[in-house]
């Protein structure tokens, strides 16, 4: 009668959960820290624009974010001063802005706006309900931070050394 041992099935589980333990725990606040550039956006409907307009997201090692970007395939026209309102309004809603804190849980970040473009996003603001928070499923892999929304949008940033294109360091 050949008898096999069980041992190897569950230290294989147990490793294989460890590692996805290690895996989740990078994610700190430390790794986050820094800012972003945005590489890639995909829409709601599945669509992957690989050559996005600028866009530009801080964190902070305490908890702080500021995200800009645009949001339009598009570059944003110039404007003069003698701009329509139309024209005006057409820059005003090709731009996305907020700012406030946010928290890390396992892969989950959670952003909440102490101050955002749009008023009704802003003024949703209630620490005792978490009333304007948003929560994204995050990754880091090679040097890049992927955000990932319930709809299916989803975006892929990199660090921003210097900022693309830009002198310094």
């Amino acid at each position: 009668m050949c008898r096999k041992s069980a041992w190897p099935v569950p230290v294989f589980v147990l490793l294989a959960l460890t590692a996805s333990l290690q895996a989740l725990s990078a994610q700190s606040y430390d790794d986050l820290a820094g800012g972003w550039i945005v590489q890639s956006r995909t829409a709601a409907d599945g669509t992957v624009n690989e050559n996005p307009q600028r866009g530009l997201y801080l964190f902070t090692a305490t908890g702080q974010y500021s995200m800009m970007f645009v949001n339009t395939a598009e570059p944003r026209p110039d404007l003069t001063e003698d701009a329509t309102d139309a024209q005006l309004l057409e820059a005003w809603e090709s731009i996305t802005a907020n700012s406030g804190r946010y928290r890390l849980s396992g892969n989950q970040l959670t952003y909440e706006a102490w101050v955002a473009k749009w008023p009704t996003y802003m003024n949703a603001w209630d620490t005792s309900t978490g009333g304007n928070a948003i929560t994204v499923t995050m990754s880091m892999e090679d040097g890049r931070l992927t955000l990932a929304w319930e709809d299916g949008r989803k975006v892929v940033l990199r660090r921003a050394p210097g900022l693309a294109g830009g002198g310094g360091g």
